[in-house]
């Protein structure tokens, strides 16, 4: 009897595995560091020969963390740039408060509907009143004087 058995533990969700090609680093972070390493090196050069090194190094920061935080954020499987895309058309493009604006092209819709132009005032309804029954002396006799 031959007992090879070989037990390998398959990870549950297969999407998380990544290829690493260098260093351990992913396609994406390769080409995201080596763009922050480049534009970090020239904005470091540029702003030394301006002014002085405590200048240029702010500089290198500030043009360098953005690239790096859209490298290596990811948040529910999901990149920061789809992130950041979703994030703009939630609030820019697809807001959620949606107005009807009348336009020549829409005004028979506009007048079918009933809308007007600007804003519409609504009536106030107050509440209705019950009339009084009327009371009536059905169990009573009425007096004659």
């Amino acid at each position: 009897m031959n007992n090879n058995h070989f037990i390998v533990s398959v990870p549950k969700e297969l999407k998380k595995i990544q290829a690493k090609l260098f260093f351990g680093l992913t396609k994406r972070q390769l080409i995201g560091f080596g763009s922050a390493v480049s534009l970090g090196l020239s904005v470091f050069f540029i702003t030394k020969n301006l002014f002085n090194i405590d200048v240029a190094m702010y500089a290198l920061f500030v043009a360098v963390a953005p690239i790096f935080f859209i490298t290596i954020y990811t948040r529910d499987g999901m990149p920061a740039e789809k992130w950041i895309k979703i994030i703009l058309e939630y609030k820019y493009v697809n807001p959620m408060k949606r107005t009807f604006k009348i336009t020549k092209s829409n005004e028979d819709l506009a007048k079918e509907r009933s809308i007007h132009f600007g804003k519409t005032k609504r009536k106030r309804t107050t509440a209705v009143q019950p009339t009084p029954s009327v009371a009536t002396n059905s169990g009573q006799e009425k007096t004659k004087n």
